[in-house]
């Protein structure tokens, strides 16, 4: 809808404007201008005659003061995001993102409003959009990427199937609009040991919390887990530990959506945008 709305103009840079109110967003997007095909404007006192939209940062506090210049003004909202390839390094250490989510509608890691994803897996495809998917999750599974591809492969210390739960960073803006807390992952792992009472479970640690520039959720539990939990707190790429695992738990984690790319059951204890569509067995209704 964003590049519909783009090309309704001239294509020059010059008459279309779009007015950004994250400097962080500027900073460590070097390229947001011409990814966005427009001139960049941090924080016009008031809308030039050549704005066309505003765009905030995911749900950060200055998206919400982007969003509400954009409704006094009459202006579309674009909120701006990581995407799904993110990087080589964990977005934490500065690596900028080389790729990342426009969307006039909401951001897809909100389940409770709608989002321009949301509102594309609810569309039909066409056989060329079909064709097109499927060639991408081939690529993405030869390529072996992940939101992030700074590690090496983990080499399972066992030889059966384990089943593979991820934890994610305290304060993650996807779980709280995931409809899920901090309870959700005491809830999860609890229930990949009661469901797999035969299994290894390997617990996965966000990059972040190994690089020390985050926290996690199980760190007190550390000394107290039951034999058969491995925590892994070190570096390991994800297409390696998907590829291996007999199931997939999580929150709301990206990497319940490439455990589907790759063919995983996903049992999910949030409300993420792949679940509620049948591919989860999901502890929320959606």
């Amino acid at each position: 809808a964003y590049c519909e709305q783009r090309r309704r103009f001239s294509g020059r840079a010059d008459n279309f404007m779009i007015a950004v109110f994250s400097r962080g967003m500027v900073r460590r997007i070097p390229g947001l201008a011409v990814l966005l095909g427009a001139e960049i404007r941090f924080r016009p006192r008031r809308p030039l005659s050549a704005l066309r939209a505003v765009a905030g940062w995911g749900t950060k506090p200055t998206a919400a003061q982007a969003r509400a210049f954009a409704a006094r003004h009459g202006l579309p909202f674009l909120a701006v995001e990581d995407g799904f390839l993110r990087s080589v390094e964990p977005g934490g250490s500065g690596a900028p993102p080389l790729s990342v989510v426009v969307d006039d509608l909401g951001i897809y890691y909100d389940a409770d409003r709608a989002s321009r994803l949301v509102a594309l897996i609810a569309a039909p495809l066409t056989d060329e959009q079909a064709t097109r998917a499927r060639e991408l999750v081939r690529r993405w599974r030869d390529g072996r990427l992940s939101k992030y591809n700074h590690a090496r492969e983990w080499a399972a210390p066992f030889a059966e199937p384990y089943v593979l739960v991820v934890d994610q960073t305290r304060g993650d803006a996807s779980i709280r609009h995931g409809q899920a807390d901090e309870s959700s992952f005491a809830r999860m792992l609890q229930a990949a040991l009661a469901e797999h009472p035969d299994k290894q479970i390997v617990l996965k640690v966000h990059p972040d919390v190994v690089a020390g520039r985050k926290h996690g959720h199980f760190a007190n539990l550390r000394d107290r887990l039951p034999a058969r939990v491995t925590l892994l707190a070190e570096d390991a790429h994800p297409p390696g530990l998907i590829e291996r695992s007999a199931a997939v738990y999580v929150v709301t984690s990206q990497m319940g959506f490439e455990a589907l790319l790759w063919g995983k059951p996903v049992r999910s204890f949030g409300m993420p945008f792949y679940a509620g569509w049948g591919l989860t067995t999901d502890e929320l209704v959606a």
